[in-house]
């Protein structure tokens, strides 16, 4: 995965969005992949950063996936 790429993630932070809050928590979420990296200030696991409805939400790499990737 690349920034730029369409992806799809799973990320409870992101429910913010969904109209009832949290509604939509588990399923899977499209987002626009905007940067990924191990940030060992804040936590030492690889997180992506994703925009989703006009907000960046954050999501451990291994919750995301290229659309399109078998």
């Amino acid at each position: 995965m690349k920034p730029g790429d369409l992806i799809y993630f799973k990320c409870i932070g992101a429910g913010i969005t969904d109209n009832p809050p949290y509604s939509q928590d588990g399923d899977w979420r499209i987002g626009l992949l905007v940067d990924e990296k191990v940030d060992d200030q804040l936590s030492p696991f690889h997180m992506a950063y994703i925009f989703y409805r006009g907000a960046v939400v954050k999501a451990l790499v291994d919750s995301c996936s290229l659309i399109g990737e078998e």
